[in-house]
């Protein structure tokens, strides 16, 4: 065999070795198992510590799970799955913190198990692309409450709002001014909010209770249980209608429902005080003029956020849900099941209890 015959076979060899090689990493290791991974575009991230009652204790049982003396849930046995699609399951460390990846946008509801046994569900809605969201909650052998969350990111893409002003919230000539329109907390910011009505600059004073307008903007952070945007370009639509403004704060109930800027089936946000019922149904009386009477509310399954969240002073569970009675100022998120001149029903997702 000539010295080039040699060289040409060693060449052959190392070239097959090296395809080998590449389809031995691609059948192993190719394929991720999570794909989506912090890399992916769009990946909607969750981060949860179970804590207090429900968190790592320093005594731990022979399958390694970390156990409490007082009979409470083990977190080492509890398992988070994804409502929705695609369909995922993680179970609870022993430090009681789990994290998934790859969440939907928009909305998703969390389950929450011991041993196959459902304890309860968190459902979370405004979810946009690229955030993170950290929680951090209590869960006792057949509950759990929601303590604190928050969410990181404004995710991407532009919005866009039409319908009425609600409500006037703040009023700015140097800083920022804020508007409920079509039942979203829409924020005026000089230098980067443009109001006009037709070739005609405006003001945010012109901004009034009743006009129509069409809104271009961005999301912000959120805040606590809202989820505020950023317009950069608001037109007062010039309709015969919406030229004068109502002259009264609050609005007229419409036919259809009490409720301004209500739409049945869809999300809505109140803020108002607890005219009676407890923290599984109440009735809300809405804060603003926004509703012409009394909103009732459907909170079993809700979410309850009290404060603080956490530390020495943080409100047990028991005494979280006892703080929603009459009196109490609370921030309601949820959906509108049903709405007319007279009633309306809302299924809350999360109650925060307001200082």
């Amino acid at each position: 065999m000539t010295s080039s015959t040699r060289s040409s076979h060693i060449l052959n060899r190392s070239t097959l070795a090296l395809v080998l090689g590449m389809i031995t990493l691609t059948a192993c290791g190719g394929a991720s198992s999570n794909p989506a991974g912090p890399s992916s575009p769009g990946v909607v991230t969750l981060n949860g510590s179970v804590v207090g009652s429900g968190g790592a204790s320093s005594s731990s049982s022979a399958s390694g799970a970390a156990s409490t003396s007082t009979g409470l849930l083990i977190p080492g046995a509890l398992t988070v799955s994804v409502l929705e699609s695609p369909a995922m399951t993680v179970t609870v460390g022993t430090d009681g913190s789990f994290t998934l990846r790859g969440l939907p946008t928009g909305s998703f509801t969390l389950v929450f198990a011991r041993d196959g046994a459902r304890i309860g569900t968190l459902s979370f809605t405004a979810v946009l692309p690229n955030q993170e969201l950290n929680i951090t909650l209590s869960v006792t052998g057949s509950s759990l409450v929601l303590l604190e969350e928050q969410r990181n990111g404004i995710g991407h893409g532009d919005l866009e709002i039409e319908g009425r002003v609600e409500q006037v919230l703040l009023l700015s000539q140097t800083g920022d001014s804020r508007f409920i329109i079509h039942s979203r907390t829409v924020v005026a910011r000089p230098g980067q909010t443009v109001i006009r009505e037709g070739n005609t600059v405006r003001g945010p004073a012109d901004l009034t209770v009743g006009r129509s307008v069409h809104v271009k903007g961005v999301w912000l952070p959120a805040e606590g249980a809202t989820q505020p945007v950023l317009a950069y370009e608001i037109k007062i639509q010039t309709g015969d209608d919406d030229r004068t403004p109502t002259p009264s704060p609050a609005p007229t109930p419409r036919a259809d429902c009490m409720i301004e800027g209500g739409t049945p089936g869809r999300g809505i946000e109140l803020e108002g005080t607890i005219s009676s019922g407890n923290a599984s149904a109440f009735t809300l009386a809405v804060g603003g003029g926004r509703s012409s009477s009394g909103v009732d509310v459907l909170a079993a399954g809700a979410s309850l956020v009290c404060s603080p969240p956490s530390g020495p002073n943080a409100p047990t569970p028991a005494q979280c849900s006892a703080s929603i009675k009459p009196g109490a100022k609370v921030h309601v998120s949820g959906t509108l099941n049903a709405c007319s001149a007279t009633s309306a029903q809302v299924s809350a997702g999360k109650v925060s209890v307001q200082k």
